[in-house]
C-alpha cells in the first residue's frame, strides 16, 4: 500500500483533474475497468473509490445508471466523466488504482520509488519435521517489488533459486530436515542493480522427530536419568528414508547402544558476518551429547546436533563432532569452513516452465477469443511463437494470441505455442488448444469495426471557375452527423492538388484492419473515361485532367492499409471536362477487397446541384446517415427521396456502386478495440495531433496596465477561431483588441474584426488554410484605445499598440500538408490492370 506521500509522487500535478489527464492513459483505464475481472473491473473501482473519499459515493441508482452506458458506450467512461465533474484528482485516483493494485494504468502517472523492505524474515526458526515452515518479508516501492526467495548451498557456498516461491511468504506446509539452510528474500523493482535489494538471513533448523522402534531394548542400569530430557523414541526408517548411502546391512542392531553417524559436518565457503551451522546428525542410545572440536582444540558441547555460530573471520578452520552417550563415543569426518568477504551469487539452472497452458474454447460466430500461454525461466527474456496445425503463424510473438471476428471456419483448428530462450538454446511448446466456431444461421451477423475515421475535404473558393456556397456548409453537417457516429473526423477547406494528396496519405495512415473508412469530397469536378476527378480551388483556366485528383489515386492509397469497409461519397458533377487532356488517363491499379462503396452526387452525364444552404445530396443523406442500417439501404433511402421530388430527380440522380463482400455492415456499427487497443490508441493520438488549437494566452501590456486574453476554437481542421478579450483595459478608453497583420501564407475570412462583445470588449477573427503555414505562426494583435484627455472638452485621440504573438503550428499545420508528394508520379503511373466495380 502506498503512503500518500508517494501518491503524490507523480508524473503529474497531483491536484490536476483527472480528465484532464493523457487520452492514452484514460483510453487505457476505460479498456482495463470495462474488461476487468470482478475483483478490479469498474463496480470495484466505484467501491474503492466509496471507501477511501465518501463525497465520491454513489448511491444504487447512480451506478445502474452507469451500468446501464455497457450496450451503448463505455460504463467506465460515464463514470470518470462523472468523477471528474466531481472534481476528482490524479492523486485521488492514485490511491484508488493503488488500492486495486492496477500497476500498469498507475505507471501512467506514478514516479518510481525505490524499494524500502518494512519487513524482515525472522533471524533463526527452529521448527521440527512436518511443521508449518513460514517466512516472511515484505516492502514497499512503485513499481510494486517482486520477490523471489533463495537458499544458501553449502557445498557451493552460493544461493540458488527457491522454485515456486516467488511472493513474499515463503510456505512450507511440512517441512522437512532436509529444508535446514539459510534463507534470503530478493525484491526488484526494475532491472538497475539500484532496483535490487535483499533482505536479512533467516537461519531454518529441522531437527527430526524421533520414535521409538518396535522391540527397542531400554537398558537404564548404565545410564544417567537426565530430567532436562525427555526420550522420544526414533524411527528409524525415516531417518533411513532421508539417508541413501545408509545400507540396510548398516542398520544398528536392537541390542546396539553406541553412537552411529548418519550424517557428517560438510565443508562450507560462506559471507562474512551471516550465521555458520554445522551439523552432524546421529543415532544411538539417547541421550546423545555433541562435543565440536575445532583445528584439534575443544571449541563447544551441546545436546542438539547442530552448533550455530557468527561467521568471522576467526572461525576458519577444521571443525569434526564427538558423539558421545553412556555406552561409548564416535569421531565425524572433518569438515572445512571459510569464511568469504563477497557476496556469492545465487546460482540458479535454467529450464522453462509453463505455468498455464492455452484453454480449448469453442465461440460464436464473429466473436473473439484468446489463447494465453505463462511461462517462465529465472527471469529471462522468453520468445514465444504461435502455430496453427503444426504451422507457424506470422505476426503472433508474444504470450497472448488474440482472435477478433472470428468469420472464417478455416480458423479453426488446433493451436500451440512454442516458448524459447534462444540464447541457451532452450525451447519448450505447451499443450494444444483446440478452436471451435460455433455458427447460428439463422442470426444475423453482427460487425465491430475496430476504428472509424472520415475525411471530408470541400472546395469552394475558386479562382478560375464559378465560386460554390454548398461545401462549407455540406463539410459542417456531415462532420456532426459523422461525430455522432463515433468517427474521428478531419475536415479540410480549399485544399490545393499537392495538399488533397497530402491530407489522403496522412488520412491513409490512420486506417487499418478492421477499420471503417469515408471520404467525402465536395466541390467542382468532372468524369472523363469512367474515371471521377477532383478540382482544386487554384487550378488554371483550362485545366486538365493532370491538374487534379482522381477518385481512383484516392482509392488506391486508402486500399493499402487494408479497411474493412471504404465508403466514396463524390459530391460533384459527372460532365466531360470543357478541356480535353493531352493524352488519356494511365491506369491506376487497385487491388480489388470485397470492401468499397461509390456513392455519387448524380448519374453520369448529370450535373450536382446545391440550394441556398446544403448541396442535394447533403440535404438528403443527412436525414438517414445516422440509422442502424447497412450502407447500402441508407444510400438506396437517398436515391427514393430523390426519387419522390421531381424538382430534383430531374437535376441530379444518385448512384450506387458497390462490391462489398459484407453488403450489411453500417455506419453506425459499435466499435470494439478487443485485440486491437493499442492501435486505437495509436491512431487516436495522430488523429489528435493535427487538432491541437493553441492554449490559451494572456498578455499584460504594462505601459498601458491592460490585460488581454486570447482564446482559440476551430470548427473545421484548417481553420482557427481567434477571440480577443480585453480582460482589463487599465488606464485606456474603450480600447479594443484584434488581428491587425497575418503571414501571406494564411488569409482572414473577414478583413474587419467581429465584435461579439462591448463588456468586456471582444472581438472575432477567423484564420483560413492553416495547412499553407511553413513554419511557426506569428500574428500581430492591434489593441486601438484612446487614453482620457486633460481637457474634458476635446475629443480624446485615439493610438495603436501592437503585439506580437506566436501560435506554434495550429491544427493541421503540423502535417505540413504544403510539401510536395515524393512518389506522386504515382498519379499518372502505368499499371496493366484495369480497375472495375460492379
Amino acid at each position: 500500500m502506498l503512503s500518500k506521500q508517494q501518491c503524490r509522487n507523480l508524473t503529474v500535478d497531483p491536484d490536476t483533474n483527472i480528465c484532464d489527464l493523457s487520452s492514452k492513459l484514460m483510453l487505457d483505464l476505460r479498456e482495463y475497468l470495462d474488461n476487468g475481472p470482478e475483483t478490479s473491473n469498474w463496480r470495484a473501482f466505484v467501491s474503492a473509490t466509496a471507501r477511501l473519499y465518501r463525497k465520491y459515493t454513489f448511491s444504487y441508482q447512480d451506478i445502474e445508471r452507469i451500468a446501464s452506458r455497457v450496450h451503448r458506450d463505455s460504463p467506465s467512461k460515464a463514470l470518470i466523466n462523472e468523477l471528474g465533474a466531481l472534481n476528482m484528482t490524479a492523486e485521488e485516483l492514485a490511491r484508488v488504482l493503488d488500492q486495486l493494485k492496477l500497476e500498469k494504468i498507475l505507471m501512467y502517472i506514478k514516479k518510481y520509488d525505490q524499494i524500502k523492505i518494512t519487513s524482515q524474515p525472522a533471524e533463526t526458526l527452529e521448527l521440527t519435521e512436518g511443521d508449518l515452515l513460514r517466512l516472511e518479508v515484505d516492502g514497499v516501492g512503485f513499481p510494486y517489488p517482486r520477490y523471489q526467495w533463495f537458499r544458501l548451498n553449502p557445498s557451493t557456498s552460493k544461493y540458488q533459486e527457491v522454485h515456486g516461491q516467488n511472493l513474499k511468504v515463503l510456505k512450507i506446509d511440512k517441512c522437512r530436515f532436509d529444508d535446514s539452510g539459510t534463507y534470503c528474500c530478493r525484491l526488484h523493482n526494475g532491472k538497475g542493480d539500484t532496483q535490487v535489494h535483499f533482505s536479512g538471513e533467516s537461519v531454518v533448523v529441522v531437527k527430526s522427530r524421533p520414535l521409538k522402534k518396535a522391540g527397542y531394548e531400554e537398558d537404564t542400569s548404565a545410564c544417567t536419568t537426565d530430567t532436562n530430557h525427555h526420550e522420544v523414541p526414533y524411527n528409524y526408517s525415516t531417518a533411513l528414508d532421508r539417508t541413501p548411502f545408509y545400507r540396510q546391512k548398516d542398520v544398528m542392531p536392537e541390542k546396539a547402544v553406541l553412537p552411529y553417524i548418519l550424517e557428517h559436518p560438510k565443508s562450507q565457503q560462506i559471507m562474512k558476518g551471516s550465521t555458520l551451522i554445522m551439523n552432524c546428525q546421529a543415532l544411538g542410545k539417547p541421550p546423545l551429547i555433541y562435543q565440536w572440536y575445532k583445528n584439534g582444540q575443544f571449541f563447544t558441547t551441546t545436546d542438539e546436533s547442530f552448533i550455530k555460530i557468527p561467521a568471522l573471520s576467526s572461525q576458519i578452520g577444521a571443525y569434526f563432532c564427538l558423539v558421545k552417550n553412556a555406552f561409548g563415543e564416535v569421531k565425524s569426518k572433518e569438515a572445512i569452513v571459510t569464511v568469504s568477504e563477497n557476496v556469492p551469487e545465487p546460482v540458479v539452472q535454467a529450464e522453462i516452465e509453463i505455468i498455464s497452458n492455452p484453454k480449448s474454447c469453442t465461440v460464436e460466430y464473429g466473436g473473439s477469443c484468446i489463447f494465453s500461454c505463462e511461462a517462465r525461466c529465472r527471469g529471462l527474456q522468453l520468445c514465444y511463437e504461435w502455430y496453427k496445425d503444426g504451422r507457424k503463424l506470422q505476426g503472433h510473438c508474444s504470450s497472448e494470441m488474440r482472435l477478433d471476428r472470428l468469420q472464417d471456419m478455416e480458423q479453426q483448428g488446433n493451436y500451440m505455442c512454442m516458448v524459447s530462450v534462444p540464447e541457451l538454446n532452450l525451447s519448450r511448446h505447451s499443450k494444444i488448444a483446440c478452436l471451435t466456431i460455433k455458427m447460428d444461421p439463422l442470426k444475423r451477423p453482427e460487425f465491430n469495426p475496430t476504428d472509424k475515421v472520415a475525411l471530408l475535404i470541400g472546395n469552394y473558393d475558386y479562382k478560375n471557375e464559378t465560386e460554390l456556397k454548398a461545401p462549407e456548409t455540406d463539410v459542417s453537417t456531415l462532420a456532426q452527423l459523422f461525430r455522432h457516429l463515433d468517427f474521428k473526423v478531419v475536415t479540410l477547406l480549399n485544399l490545393t492538388k499537392t495538399e488533397m494528396l497530402s491530407a489522403v496519405d496522412y488520412f491513409s495512415e490512420l486506417l487499418g484492419k478492421g477499420v471503417y473508412a469515408v471520404f467525402y469530397f465536395c466541390g467542382h469536378g468532372f468524369e472523363e473515361d469512367g474515371k471521377c476527378y477532383f478540382v482544386p480551388p487554384d487550378a488554371k483556366a483550362g485545366y486538365t485532367i493532370e491538374d487534379c485528383v482522381s477518385a481512383e489515386n484516392v482509392l488506391s492509397r486508402m486500399q493499402k492499409p487494408d479497411p474493412d469497409l471504404i465508403v466514396l461519397i463524390l459530391d460533384i458533377c459527372r460532365i466531360r471536362n470543357r478541356v480535353e487532356s493531352s493524352h488519356a488517363a494511365d491506369m491506376i491499379n487497385i487491388q480489388q477487397r470485397g470492401n468499397t462503396v461509390f456513392c455519387y452526387a448524380t448519374s453520369l452525364g448529370m450535373f450536382a446541384y446545391e440550394d441556398a444552404v446544403n448541396g442535394i445530396l447533403v440535404k438528403y443523406l443527412q436525414k438517414f446517415i445516422v440509422q442502424d442500417k447497412s450502407v447500402i439501404e441508407i444510400f438506396s433511402q437517398v436515391q427514393e427521396a430523390i426519387g419522390k421530388e421531381p424538382k430534383h430527380y430531374k437535376l441530379q440522380i444518385p448512384e450506387i456502386r458497390s462490391n462489398l463482400l459484407q453488403p450489411k455492415r453500417s455506419l453506425a456499427d459499435k466499435i470494439s478495440t478487443k485485440g486491437a487497443t493499442k492501435l486505437y490508441q495509436q491512431r487516436t493520438l495522430r488523429w489528435l495531433e493535427c487538432h491541437q488549437k493553441p492554449e490559451k494566452k494572456l498578455i499584460h501590456i504594462q505601459d498601458l496596465q491592460m490585460d488581454l486574453e486570447m482564446e482559440f476554437q476551430s470548427d473545421f481542421s484548417n481553420v482557427l477561431h481567434v477571440i480577443t478579450t480585453v480582460k482589463n483595459p487599465g488606464i485606456t478608453l474603450q480600447a479594443v483588441a484584434y488581428i491587425c497583420k497575418i503571414p501571406s501564407a494564411v488569409s482572414l475570412k473577414d478583413m474587419n474584426p467581429k465584435v461579439t462583445s462591448n463588456n468586456p470588449t471582444r472581438t472575432k477573427s477567423t484564420l483560413q488554410e492553416i495547412q499553407k503555414v511553413t513554419e511557426d505562426l506569428v500574428i500581430d494583435v492591434g489593441i486601438r484605445y484612446a487614453l482620457a484627455p486633460e481637457d474634458q472638452a476635446v475629443s480624446p485621440q485615439y493610438k495603436l499598440h501592437i503585439v506580437q504573438v506566436n501560435l506554434g503550428l495550429p491544427l493541421v499545420a503540423v502535417l505540413k500538408l504544403w510539401k510536395p508528394i515524393e512518389n506522386e508520379a504515382m498519379e499518372h503511373e502505368d499499371f496493366s490492370d484495369k480497375n472495375g466495380y460492379s
